[in-house]
């Protein structure tokens, strides 16, 4: 039997070993961490954006859109193009341009509120003592969680 632990065997047979000390390890880890819980909370992104968002950015992008379309027939009235199919791609590329200002003005206007929402949710969560928060905008939580939706527009409303 001596003969069987020298050598290469011997190597092997330690190697097996200390792979088992590291299985046995890992697995009473997993255990332990199995037993931590994980407190899951959901909000409706959807509901934050109709419900706090949009009411914030409203006028402003209501105001803007309204100054970029003057701006825009203005600009289409002044074109000194003769051909019509010239006339209407010269417009369509003032249109196209226009779009890009008032898609840049609304990422001005969203960006900041996009930041105030997500500490919101991160504020919510602390408190409750919430380790994840999924967006269930599509009914994506089945069964359990916490809807934090509520507490977190009372928490961005004051």
């Amino acid at each position: 039997m001596t003969k069987y632990f020298a050598g290469k065997n011997r190597t092997a047979v330690i190697g097996g070993l200390a792979l088992l000390v590291l299985v046995a390890f890992g697995a009473s880890l997993s255990l332990g961490k199995a037993e931590e819980r994980t407190t899951v909370g959901y909000v409706n992104s959807q509901r934050l954006v109709a419900e706090y968002m949009e009411p914030m950015v409203q006028e402003q992008l209501s105001q803007e859109t309204d100054r970029l379309q003057k701006e825009l027939d203005a600009e289409i009235a002044n074109l000194q193009i003769e051909d019509e199919e010239e006339k209407l791609k010269e417009a369509q590329a003032l249109l196209d341009k226009y779009q890009a200002l008032l898609d840049q003005r609304k990422q001005e206007l969203i960006a900041p509120l996009v930041l105030q929402i997500r500490d919101g949710i991160r504020q919510v969560a602390e408190a409750r003592g919430l380790t994840v928060v999924l967006d269930n905008t599509q009914g994506l939580v089945l069964y359990g969680g916490m809807d934090l939706t509520e507490e977190v527009l009372d928490v961005l409303q004051q």
